[in-house]
């Protein structure tokens, strides 16, 4: 039997209500969630294994803003003469503690990242393939520009652009050559912990990901040189209109700083850490003439290890900024910006400064959020920027 007609008065009160009904659907958060079962979860954690640190972040994007969830900057403390595994046991029970501290134990997915001698970033130019062409014979264009074996690494590229070379159609592109047992290294403590190991990146390219986050598009100052000084390597790098252009590995880092004022002073590591960290470096002339009244040896012989160490610092840094100016008369760095653990050093960027004739700036790899985080320590903000840099990429970004 028919129901009651609807009148038309009825059925406009009814395309109101629908409308208003759809007008509250969030289909931003719709479409995040059907990515999320289409590609996996879009966040992922973090995680800067260091040698003397863990630096974890964790950001979660909701309707399109990302905010930071947790965070961890956690001490290794291992004897000098503890073996690789006591070491990896230690970061991952580290780690898992910090897990079930933050409540992340549904957190499924991870990027981790490699540097130093474990990996080989190369700039080279191949003949124009597609991309699964360049993939089925990636070894064999490669092992010309790769110092290792090629069957003991790993093997990724990105291209940048296609260029014309001598009438030829060429493909510039970004080589990455990973050792097979530092990425095992690195996958081995996520599975430990049942993460999926999503992304294995390089520090580098991290802190390329936290430039393109935090960048002002309108800011017109050249490229940018980021150097990530971390305790046992220092990560250089040239962004150019948001790419990583040059990317070098320097053994001049927190370590060189510390054992140079061990060496001053005659201390021990952990007390030449401490007087770094405490004096720094004297410039201003009415501060050094202080502690030459007061006779603070220390003050003094940590500045003078300190500067010695700066100047090999800079000879590396103009080795990579001749080599990168030489690729172009329109070339130009811009300014310099410091991240790490030792980049907050008393007067280490105005000593930089003054050395180079360049602006050099701290990093703030949290600058890009609406909230800047109150409770992490200003000492360790720059620190963070690896692990930032690792939190902002999205799981299965290779898709």
């Amino acid at each position: 039997m028919p129901g009651p007609k609807t009148t038309a008065p009825e059925k406009t009160d009814k395309l109101a209500g629908l409308k208003a009904k759809l007008k509250n659907i969030d289909l931003k958060a719709i479409r995040e969630k059907v990515e999320s079962y289409v590609l996996g979860a879009p966040d992922v954690l973090g995680v800067d294994i260091g040698t003397s640190s863990v630096k974890i972040v964790y950001l979660k994007t909701e309707g399109g803003v990302r905010t930071l969830k947790a965070w961890g900057h956690i001490p290794i403390e291992v004897k000098a003469e503890a073996g690789p595994e006591e070491r990896r046991q230690q970061v991952v029970s580290r780690i898992r503690a910090f897990i079930i501290e933050k409540g992340l134990s549904k957190v499924h997915n991870a990027a981790v990242s490699i540097s130093g001698n474990a990996v080989i970033v190369r700039y080279v130019k191949f003949p124009l393939l597609t991309k699964d062409e360049l993939r089925s014979t990636l070894a064999t264009e490669a092992e010309p520009f790769i110092p290792f074996d090629i069957n003991e690494v790993q093997l990724g590229f990105h291209i940048l652009s296609e260029i014309t070379e001598d009438g030829q159609k060429k493909m510039e592109t970004v080589l990455v050559a990973a050792k097979k047992e530092a990425v095992q290294d690195r996958v081995a403590v996520l599975e430990e912990l049942s993460l999926k190991p999503s992304i294995i990146d390089v520090d580098s390219f991290a802190i390329e990901n936290v430039h393109e986050a935090a960048a002002d598009p309108n800011a017109q100052i050249g490229s940018t040189l980021y150097l990530n000084i971390g305790h046992s390597v220092t990560n250089l790098s040239i962004i150019e209109n948001g790419v990583t252009r040059v990317v070098r590995d320097v053994f001049i880092s927190g370590s060189t700083f510390t054992k140079a004022v061990a060496r001053a002073l005659q201390y021990e590591v952990p007390q030449a850490e401490e007087a770094k960290r405490k004096y720094g470096i004297l410039l201003d002339a009415d501060e050094k003439e202080k502690v030459l009244q007061e006779g603070d040896r220390d003050a003094l012989g940590v500045s003078q290890a300190v500067i010695g160490v700066i100047k090999d610092l800079v000879g590396e840094l103009h080795r990579s900024v001749d080599f990168y100016l030489s690729q172009g008369p329109e070339r130009n760095i811009g300014k310099i910006v410091l991240a790490g653990g030792s980049a907050r050093m008393k007067n280490l960027s105005k000593a930089l400064a003054a050395e180079l004739k360049v602006p050099v700036d701290v990093l703030n790899p949290f600058s890009f959020l609406s909230e800047s985080p109150q409770e992490i320590p200003a000492e360790i903000v720059p620190a963070m920027s690896v692990a930032v840099g690792l939190a902002l990429r999205k799981n299965k970004d290779w898709v």
